[in-house]
């Protein structure tokens, strides 16, 4: 029985210890940064978002916030990942995780609007 006591306390003193770190995401597709901000958000870390990386820039200089950590992904929209990356740094001393979504669906679209380009051209 005291196990269960101490498996049980272990269990809320992991489940608390999260709460008092935030992690801002960097992602412009909103279906992913749901997924992963759910994900975060139940593991119990505070998140915070950003669509774009001018918008996580304003956010990571805005005193007001408590960031702890980045996470970002490689490809944006309105800077290369390595840009942001790189501004982050310069800005800040945030700890800072790249990942990269494979991006098959627009390599698919992409060829094909190539494809219909050159068959129109013919």
């Amino acid at each position: 029985m005291n196990s269960d006591k101490g498996s049980s306390s272990s269990a809320t003193h992991t489940e608390s210890c999260y709460r008092d770190i935030c992690i801002l995401i960097v992602y412009f597709d909103p279906i992913c940064l749901r997924a992963t901000s759910g994900m975060l958000r139940a593991l119990t870390y505070e998140v915070l978002t950003a669509h774009r990386a001018m918008e996580a820039l304003e956010m990571i200089r805005d005193k007001d916030l408590r960031i702890d950590m980045v996470l970002i992904e490689l490809h944006m929209p309105d800077m290369s990942g390595f840009d942001l990356l790189n501004e982050i740094k310069r800005i800040s001393d945030l700890p800072v995780l790249v990942y990269v979504h494979t991006r098959r669906h627009q390599q698919q679209r992409q060829r094909l609007e190539a494809e219909k380009k050159e068959a129109t051209a013919l």
